[in-house]
């Protein structure tokens, strides 16, 4: 009988490996901390050149880490580590396009792994990791952004490596959301983003009407659309944002709290945070509306100056 042989190789598998270490850093002047991941609170604003929401505010400063080096050693911070790409934006920007501001220079999604953002020799003093993540416009219609404080708006990953070993620090960054910030990431505009000033001038406090759609105390307003670029052909909603009346959802609180203001389209009342349908053709719309003054049913509102503010908002189906 003839025996079968059974042959068997031991692979040896072996990698070289760096080791992440912590790394000295902290926030707005505050204590130095050997950290891997920290949480920043920035300010969500519209950039002043109105092509970028940013997030800013948090000043991040890193240092050589004491004990770790020789005296001729430094630290090269980078974008990028193992966990992660350089930015992923939070929940609240997810389809919208992204990027970091580094030293200056934009860098949109996907920014690469290993731009050089500081050189940190080992003396002690603190370096400022100059990174500001934005949020890019567009420029097609697109609903609003709502953030709120504490909300997630995005991780940061950095690293650092050196010139005297094959250690790395890496460092995670979660931005977090220190105010409240409501914005379209749009640039089509409505009226060419100017107010809209509704005076009604001086009225006698029984000709205002009790029904928004027979009041006599109205201002017929044109509501114009544009978008930059053109070829744009879409459907678009139009949302009377603001806070109700307390005697009638369909009207804008007033300072009197007995009269309300009313925006009317196509015979109908729009809802306070309610929309209408709409249209751009060739990247332009509009619409006639009227804005119509209207008072409690059986009230006599005091005289006197009465003002009140909302925001029409362009959004998407």
């Amino acid at each position: 009988m003839k025996r079968l042989y059974g042959a068997f190789v031991l692979l040896v598998l072996t990698a070289v490996t760096t080791t992440a270490q912590a790394v000295d850093c902290r926030v707005n002047g505050g204590e130095w901390a050997r950290v891997t991941h920290l949480t920043v609170p920035v300010s969500v604003r519209l950039d002043g050149d109105r092509t970028r929401i940013v997030m800013e505010g948090a000043r991040l400063e890193c240092r050589f880490t004491a004990g770790a080096g020789p005296a001729w050693g430094e630290d090269y911070w980078a974008t990028g580590n193992p966990t992660g790409a350089p930015w992923t934006p939070g929940p609240k920007f997810a389809g919208e396009r992204a990027g970091l501001r580094i030293n200056g220079a934009f860098h949109n999604v996907p920014v690469p792994v290993g731009i050089r953002m500081a050189t940190m020799p080992n003396n002690g003093v603190g370096y400022p990791i100059n990174i500001t993540p934005y949020i890019l416009l567009r420029n097609d219609p697109s609903n609003p952004i709502d953030v709120r404080i504490s909300d997630t708006l995005g991780l940061l990953r950095i690293s650092a490596t050196n010139n005297y070993n094959a250690d790395r620090a890496d460092l995670t960054v979660t931005y977090t959301a220190a105010n409240n910030f409501t914005i379209s990431p749009s640039t089509c505009t409505i009226n060419n983003n100017n107010p809209i000033n509704i005076d009604f001038g001086n009225v006698h406090q029984r000709a205002i009407g009790t029904d928004p759609l027979t009041s006599t105390i109205v201002s017929n307003r044109r509501l114009t659309y544009s978008c930059p670029d053109g070829g744009i052909n879409t459907p678009i909603t139009i949302t009377y944002k603001g806070i109700s009346s307390a005697f009638d959802s369909r009207l804008l609180m007033m300072t009197n709290p007995e009269v309300g203001t009313a925006l009317v389209r196509a015979g109908s009342a729009v809802q306070v945070n309610g929309s209408f349908l709409t249209r751009i053709t060739n990247s332009v719309g509009g619409d006639d509306v009227t804005f119509s003054l209207v008072r409690r049913a059986g009230s006599l509102p005091t005289p006197g100056a009465i003002s009140g503010s909302g925001v029409l908002v362009m959004g998407v189906p």
